[in-house]
């Protein structure tokens, strides 16, 4: 059985900040709702509270250190960035307008705001999350970046090496299993002709 340990457990819109401890995400779900006034068998989802990655199995659960700061979401709540706080996911819009007319994702400009304390974050985005980045006109994650556009593309630039990168490693798998499969399905052929070759000798 895992350890208990301690967390941060926070509401939707940042009014409710509670201290627990818990050894599973099933408990952490069933005490926070408690702390922050949700009901029992309301579905919630738990992410962090910094940059809202959601946090939906216990292997993830496990590695996260003590004191970090949770939040709990109902159905018709999102993360919102700090200073955001207040509305539920249906009263935002889903989208922003750059200055040259292009529709950027609410979740990539929180995604994007969230790079301007910890770059490094770009690390953990998702593919889908990279290409958004890639996607944006330079002058556009410039003005999100509130940095030049030099640094902007040298942004985008790290986004595209690290979705290459990930494609080539899942393609590099994909033949490995390939390869693996047909090792298998090769072996056993030749371990069927072997067995049908062996000379029978007649009973004396």
């Amino acid at each position: 059985m895992s350890t208990a340990r301690p967390f941060r457990i926070w509401s939707y819109d940042r009014s409710v900040k509670k201290g627990i401890i818990a050894s599973s995400l099933d408990e952490l779900r069933k005490k926070g709702k408690e702390k922050v006034g949700l009901l029992p068998e309301e579905p919630v989802q738990v992410v962090l509270e910094e940059d809202g990655t959601e946090i939906d199995d216990d292997d993830y659960f496990l590695f996260l250190p003590q004191n970090t700061t949770l939040m709990l979401l109902a159905r018709d709540q999102r993360w919102a960035v700090e200073g955001k706080e207040g509305r539920s996911g249906q009263d935002e819009p889903d989208f922003m307008t750059s200055n040259e007319g292009q529709e950027i994702s609410e979740r990539t400009v929180e995604l994007i705001t969230g790079l301007q304390r910890d770059i490094t974050r770009l690390i953990a985005f998702s593919n889908n999350d990279l290409q958004g980045v890639i996607d944006l006109s330079v002058p556009a994650l410039a003005s999100l970046l509130h940095d030049t556009e030099s640094f902007a593309e040298a942004v985008q630039e790290a986004c595209q090496r690290h979705l290459d990168e990930r494609t080539q490693t899942s393609e590099a798998m994909d033949l490995l299993r390939l390869y693996h499969t047909s090792r298998q399905k090769s072996n056993l052929i030749i371990g069927e002709d072997s067995s049908s070759k062996r000379p029978k000798f007649a009973n004396i």
